[in-house]
């Protein structure tokens, strides 16, 4: 009985891989998308890339200009996190489309707020840019920073629940160490080695952050994991196919890597 159950418990840590890696592409082209389009209705002629977008005439542009361009990005990181919120809370677990649905939420306002959170740090993300555009002062950055890391702490906190309601079974939520357990294998492996993947694919570096970013964004998925042991009340509704061999989802994860690496990274003009 062993073996059957750490084979499920090997192709879950599998499985949310997928789902967070497939989550991660879809919101770096989106979040990348919104730079793009923006900048083309500007004047910047953009150039759309995997992970970033060349905007040939930026520097041209009014300063105004410059700051909605790079705002456009994070915005719609947090339009996406904002749109799946109701639908993953609504949801008490489910399959592997709801994974993707909340790894896809927690990514699109890890983005936003990461960049509220790292705006003073980092000036050539795109928060910090826009701070050192409209050169606020120094106080109001460390202010700004503190609201992106205490959202951040309180989505992290909020989705401890929601993981967990993916056990397949409720024997799996009983007890402390084994919901600490359950969490680890269905986010922080899948984290880990979803985000040496993305580094991958994120190749060649066009900034230090693209490497530091996979693996820093996710930081904050300790928290759910750590928290799990403290949420007794959390009831098991997933499904089969998150222990399972699902190839549909494999097949939508070699597509879109296969677009990000062979269609995204030589760049589309906008």
């Amino acid at each position: 009985m062993l073996g059957p159950a750490r084979t499920a418990l090997n192709r879950l840590v599998i499985n949310s891989t997928v789902c967070y890696v497939l989550a991660f592409l879809i919101t770096t082209v989106l979040h990348e998308v919104g730079h793009a389009l923006v900048g083309a209705w500007l004047g910047s002629h953009p150039v759309l890339h995997h992970n970033y977008v060349a905007h040939l005439d930026r520097d041209a542009l009014p300063v105004m200009h410059q700051v909605w361009i790079a705002l456009a990005g994070p915005l719609v990181s947090l339009l996406q996190g904002s749109l799946l919120l109701p639908v993953v809370m609504r949801r008490k677990g489910g399959g592997l489309l709801h994974l993707v649905l909340l790894w896809s939420m927690l990514l699109g306002f890890g983005n936003f707020f990461g960049y509220l959170m790292t705006g003073p740090i980092f000036s050539a993300g795109d928060i910090g840019k826009v701070l050192l555009l409209l050169d606020v002062p120094k106080l109001v950055q460390v202010g700004i920073a503190l609201i992106g890391a205490a959202a951040l702490c309180i989505i992290a906190y909020r989705v401890s629940r929601p993981f967990l309601q993916f056990a397949p079974e409720q024997s799996m939520l009983e007890a402390a160490a084994s919901r600490l357990s359950f969490n680890k294998r269905i986010i922080i492996l899948p984290w880990l080695i979803g985000s040496a993947v993305v580094t991958l694919l994120y190749l060649p570096v066009v900034a230090i952050v693209s490497i530091i970013y996979p693996f820093s964004s996710g930081m904050v998925f300790i928290y759910p994991w750590k928290n799990a042991k403290r949420v007794t009340d959390a009831q098991a509704h997933g499904t089969d196919t998150l222990t399972g061999m699902v190839w549909p989802l494999y097949v939508a994860l070699v597509v879109a890597m296969l677009v990000f690496r062979l269609v995204l990274a030589p760049g589309i003009p906008f």
